[in-house]
């Protein structure tokens, strides 16, 4: 379950008005790495993990759904969101990211990128401490069904 706090890193309503597809490389303390994709349309957030042991969380109109990647099982998460709303805040701040954000009992640092996103996100609280790497960042346009919990579709980008 710690996997859905940090999946819920990118709260969708306050998101800025961009469409991004980037990989993602989850580090935690323990050395463990987990890989995948995220997605943002306008207020809609898809944050997928390539493990199909694993999960994709879907976020659109501040409601969370975790499709499970092998059984497609759509269940809706209206816990551990604290995460995500210090994230959205942070977000939202692009192009004018800081480069730490106080949360609660969180520290979230920020690292740029070229462009000016975000490159690197460090987490440290008492109950996590992960960093995720972001990584070959697309800013195309996403076709809307990628953000369908049920009728779910598999990006493969």
């Amino acid at each position: 379950m710690k996997k859905i706090i940090l999946i819920i890193l990118f709260p969708l309503n306050y998101l800025f008005a961009i469409e991004t597809t980037c990989n993602f490389e989850e580090v935690y303390q323990n050395g463990e790495i987990q890989q995948g994709v995220f997605l943002i349309k306008n207020q809609m957030f898809r944050y997928q993990y390539y493990d199909q042991d694993l999960f994709t969380i879907i976020s659109k109109k501040n409601n969370y759904y975790l499709v499970k990647n092998n059984t497609k099982t759509v269940q809706k998460i209206d816990k551990n969101t604290d995460t995500i709303q210090a994230l959205v805040e942070i977000i939202s701040d692009f192009p004018n990211l800081k480069d730490s954000y106080k949360y609660n009992n969180s520290i979230i640092k920020i690292e740029h990128s070229a462009n000016k996103f975000i490159k690197r996100v460090s987490i440290k609280s008492d109950k996590l401490n992960l960093s995720i790497n972001i990584l070959n960042c697309n800013f195309d346009e996403i076709e809307k069904k990628y953000f369908k919990h049920f009728d779910f579709e598999e990006y493969r980008g």
